[in-house]
């Protein structure tokens, strides 16, 4: 069994803000003996300028995070605008219970116009972690179904989806039921995190293929769950559709 939680939290433009939420979340949940929690997608550094980018200390925020984590003795993902090496690139780093850094996953399916600013990421993969693998797609990654299912191929049995979706009204109640046929058709858990920010869905669920254990609607919290993979072995042997 693995414990994990979703953070629907406020991003703000203020890095400094963000990263303080970060870590207070990170102790509520370890506080409630969480695994694994994840964090809205760009919860830390949220602007595509490459100058406003320039000016945030992103390295020394994600020093402190991996502190944190170790001291918490948990696994954390968080999602970050990151600019490197001239490349602006919409992130989810992932830091496990000793402070390391597992993974970083740049986003591949950018929504409409961000690729003008936004370089597009080159791939994902299974990241192996003590409680087998697991997946990381970043917001309109979950759009596309093929995608996703190449990370159940690869053997990931919980998916992480960090995400910020503008609720602009139009067909948001289909797009939010995403997450559950994903868990669906892919044999899996899906974690669900979304922004707090009034012009968001503030939705955020953490899925079964069979049912969607905890959800919140609008406003910050945490949902917690245990997530079992031998339910996921068991359901992949039947359907078999991964």
């Amino acid at each position: 069994m693995v414990k994990v939680a979703a953070a629907q939290v406020r991003v703000s433009k203020d890095s400094d803000k963000n990263f303080f939420t970060i870590i207070r979340y990170i102790k509520k949940a370890s506080q409630k003996k969480v695994d694994i929690v994840c964090f809205p997608e760009c919860a830390l550094a949220h602007s595509n300028n490459k100058k406003t980018l320039e000016k945030i200390p992103i390295e020394k925020y994600i020093e402190k995070i991996r502190k944190a984590c170790k001291e918490s003795k948990i696994h954390c993902i968080f999602g970050t605008h990151y600019y490197s090496k001239g490349r602006i690139t919409n992130s989810a780093f992932m830091i496990d219970d000793s402070g390391k850094i597992l993974h970083r996953y740049d986003k591949v399916n950018l929504w409409k116009r961000e690729d003008r600013k936004v370089s597009r990421g080159a791939g994902h993969k299974a990241i192996k972690t003590k409680f087998g693998k697991i997946g990381i797609i970043i917001c309109w990654d979950i759009a596309y179904p093929e995608y996703v299912k190449e990370l159940a191929k690869k053997g990931a049995w919980v998916i992480f989806w960090p995400s910020y979706i503008k609720n602009y009204g139009r067909e948001l109640e289909s797009y939010l039921q995403i997450p559950y046929v994903r868990a669906f058709e892919n044999s899996c858990y899906v974690v669900q995190c979304d922004s707090a920010n009034k012009d968001c869905a503030q939705y955020s669920v953490i899925c079964s293929p069979s049912e969607k254990i905890k959800e919140i609607k609008k406003g910050e919290g945490l949902i917690v769950a245990e997530l079992g993979r031998r339910k996921i072995a068991s359901l992949r042997r039947y359907y078999r559709l991964v």
